[in-house]
This record gives structure tokens, sequence and C-alpha cells, in this order.
């Protein structure tokens, strides 16, 4: 299924399917024609928001009330035609595809979608290489000239695979319909795809489900930071980035490219592998954000000892300044593969959605890491996690509240403060909270939670979007209860 108008995510409305393909959805009629844009401000310390749409670029920087800043400069606004340069090509294409069992699967694969999409713009919209004058911080960046890494990817033997594979589909799915040849063989294939590949952008709906992934030629231009300084938010076609510290220019933005904050080491060769950089951001050379992510429990007095995840190197505890012994060591060693595995199991069960699976092994591993890595473990965080939100979904809203609770002061040990995963940790502390928590004095404690939460959203996706506007309405009923 291809929706090709993302506004219906945020905003509901009744989809209609292309009498064309039957394979694309959009709003209505104009809809299918036309996407529309926003505006565009530049400032310092504030929300930047960006939108690709036909080829020209938007960005909006957005004023947070937690952050003060000065801005300039109000730009234009504009519609393009996307029946025009995309649909009108696509429709065709998908009906055959759609036609045959072997051609239809692969248009379900994200990669696939966008490279077909890269590929009609570049035969037929002429004008999508220009540079555009809706955005004067990068103004000759356009798709052309975007990074491809195309002489990396040629040594990687699975992306050479998978690109063969897709050159031989398109030449399958176009066959008697369009002349593409040009830009499906290897080498041209090659290069469009290394320029999604490393450029493209997970969707994120509202609450933080995933959606899909997108090209915004401007987005795509903030570099990366394990410990970022913006985070990204979505608005129909148009992309939100909000900062959450000062930022005094654009070109000091960052964003994670990463959905996890992993240990140094696999981080670092996830993103060589990924994007070929080698990562030196301050998460990477901060020694200290390993130890404090594998910290273990001092088996004299319960205190933390940091410890190195790969030497096993650890410091005094900083309680009471015990050392680790050899067989402390041989225990952190044993959990840790003991994770590894448990991770593998947990993967099967969240496949077919056995979550009664996934809570039954998440407090097994629980229960085993706590006896000797300490709360602030990354390990022991994330299953405390996987257990709240498999509790949750299966109504355990004791056990599911127990967790938040302690996630509400733990997640940030590790975590970065300004997330979604951390917004929704201290809402649902709350609002599970006051399901078990029946005495008036603790139901108004827990609101403290919720507040943190709103102040999260109104800078991780500011204070006029939906998530916000829901936080603020429950705030408000709560506060209004008797």
């Amino acid at each position: 299924m291809s929706f090709d108008c993302w506004s219906f995510v945020f905003r509901g409305p009744t989809l209609k399917r292309c009498t064309g393909c039957g394979f694309s959805w959009y709003c209505g009629k104009e809809c299918q024609v036309r996407h529309e844009a926003g505006y565009f401000r530049v400032g310092t310390k504030a929300s930047v928001r960006t939108g690709l749409s036909g080829g020209l670029e938007l960005i909006k920087i957005q004023l947070s009330s937690f952050l003060s800043a000065s801005h300039y400069a109000v730009l234009l606004r504009f519609q393009k035609a996307s029946w025009k340069f995309v649909h009108k090509y696509e429709c065709p294409i998908f009906k055959n595809a759609l036609a045959s069992t072997e051609l239809a699967v692969p248009l379900t694969i994200e990669t696939v979608r966008l490279c077909l999409q890269a590929i009609i713009r570049i035969k037929h919209d002429k004008s999508w290489n220009l540079p555009s004058d809706a955005f004067p911080i990068l103004p000759n960046r356009t798709f052309t000239n975007l990074m491809h890494h195309w002489e990396e990817i040629q040594n990687d033997p699975a992306e050479m695979e998978f690109l063969e594979v897709m050159s031989s589909y398109f030449y399958k799915t176009f066959k008697g319909i369009a002349d593409y040849g040009d830009l499906i063989d290897m080498d041209q294939l090659g290069v469009i795809h290394g320029r999604i590949r490393i450029n493209n952008m997970t969707i994120f709906g509202t609450y933080g489900d995933k959606l899909g992934v997108g090209l915004y030629l401007s987005g795509s231009s903030l570099d990366h930071a394990c410990l970022p300084n913006a985070c990204p938010s979505f608005s129909g076609t148009l992309l939100n980035i909000h900062t959450t510290e000062s930022v005094d220019c654009f070109d000091n933005l960052r964003l994670s490219y990463l959905d996890k904050l992993y240990f140094s080491k696999p981080r670092r060769e996830m993103l060589q592998k990924r994007y070929y950089f080698d990562c030196l951001c301050r998460a990477c050379v901060d020694e200290s954000l390993d130890k404090r992510m594998n910290s273990v429990r001092c088996s004299n007095c319960d205190g933390v000892i940091l410890m190195e995840p790969f030497s096993f190197e650890s410091e005094p505890c900083q309680k009471c300044a015990q050392s680790c012994s050899e067989k402390d060591v041989e225990n952190v060693r044993q959990m840790l593969e003991l994770g590894r595995h448990t991770q593998i199991l947990l993967s099967e069960a969240k496949k077919s959605d056995d979550h009664r699976r996934v809570l039954s092994l998440s407090e097994e591993l629980n229960s085993k890491l706590r006896k000797v890595l300490h709360p602030f473990n990354s390990l022991v965080i994330s299953t405390s996690l996987q257990i709240a939100c498999s509790a949750d979904i299966l109504g355990q809203y004791a056990k599911a509240f127990a967790h938040f609770s302690e996630l509400s002061t733990t997640y940030t040990k590790v975590h970065p403060f300004w997330t979604f995963q951390n917004a929704e940790i201290l809402m649902k502390c709350t609002t599970r909270g006051l399901i078990v928590k029946t005495a008036p004095k603790e139901q108004l404690e827990l609101l403290k939670h919720f507040v943190e939460a709103m102040k999260i959203v109104s800078v991780c996706a500011g204070r006029d979007s939906p998530t916000f506007a829901y936080y603020k309405k429950f705030y408000e009923d709560c506060r209004e209860a008797p």
C-alpha cells in the first residue's frame, strides 16, 4: 500500500484509492494533484521545520516557549503538482507490477519505492534538480549533489546483491511501459540508491510510531551526534527539527541517525557500515558514558561500580570503594551473554506479537540481571521498559506502573532527557499510576511526571502539535476532576 499524502496520518480524513493503479491512497482529488508546503524562518535556539515537495525545499524555524530566539525573514509559500511529475508515471508501473505476484512484493520495500520515485523525477521533472531559492541557507543543495558513497557501496557484497536484484526488478517492471534504461544500469542505479540510502530519514507518526521513510534535502544536510541537540517530528509532508539545546546556527544542529543509544564500539561500527563515517561526537569520545551504561551493582553495598563493557576494567564502588573481583567480572560477562541470547528470543516473539512470551522472557532476564547489574545499567533499563510496555498491552497496569515509575528516574541516567521515549515513560507513569493509586494526594503527586512529559513534548514536537494538544487536554481534565 502506498500513502502518497502523509497528512492523513496526522489529521485522519477518509482516504481514497487511486482508481488507476489501486495502490496509492490520497485524501482526495486535490491532494492527488498537489502537495502543499509551509513557511520559512531562520533563527537561533528554535525549532527548524523542513520539507520536500516537488523538489523544492521549505524550512520553518518555529519559536519554542522554552527557548528564546532572535529570528528574521519569512519567505515564500508554494504548491507543486504531484500528479504531473510522479504518479502520472508511477500509476501504470504499479498497475503492471500488481498484476504479478513476483513484481508486486518488492513494492512493499521502502527503498525500492524511493528509488522508483527518484528515477521518475529525474527522467520527467527537470526542475527537480535545480537549486531552490526557498532555502537560502543551502541554496545549491539538490538531489544530484547529495553524497552517495557509491565507491564504498561497491565493496559491500550484500548491498551489491540487493542492487542487482533491484536493477533486474526495474527492467521487468518497466518493460513495455517506459524506457528508463539509462537510469537503471548498475552504475546509475547505484548512485541513485546511494544518495537515498545515505540521506533518507525515518518518518514517525504523532505518537512516535514508524510510518515509513522519506528524503528531505535540507533535513539530510544535518550531521549526526549520538547525543543530539535536536530531534525530528513530522507534520503531514513536513519534517520539523526541534532544538533541545541552545544552537547558534543551522550548521551546528545535530540529529541522531540511530534509534537507540548503544555502547560506543557497536554504535560506531553501525554508523561506519551504514553511513561510512567514523563518529567522533562527544558521546563517542566520552569514555565514562560506556561505563555508566554498563554499571554494576556492588556486591558489598549495592552501590554503583562503573565498568568498561569490553575490557571489563572497572572503577571502585562510588559508595564503599570496593573493587570488582574476578568472580564479579565473570558474572557480568555471563549477564551480557544472557542478554544477547534473550534478545534473539524476544525478537522472535515480537514478530508473532506474542506479548505474553515477550513479558515472560523480559521478566526472567530482568530478575537475573538485577542480581549483578545496577538499575542504571542500560540492559536493565531496556528490559524494564520491555516489561512495562508488554504488561501495559496485556492490561497488567500495576506491573506496568511499577516499572514505568522506576524508569522515570533511571532512564535518563544513560539516555537523553529530551526524547519522545522519555515523555512516554513519564506519561504512562502518570496514567497507569492513576489507575493503580486511588488516594487523591498520590494522584496529585503523579501529575508532576505528566508536567515533565508535557515539557518534553512541547520542545520535541511543538505546542501546536497534536501530541501536545492530547497531553494538555488530559492534564486539564485531571486538574478539573474532583
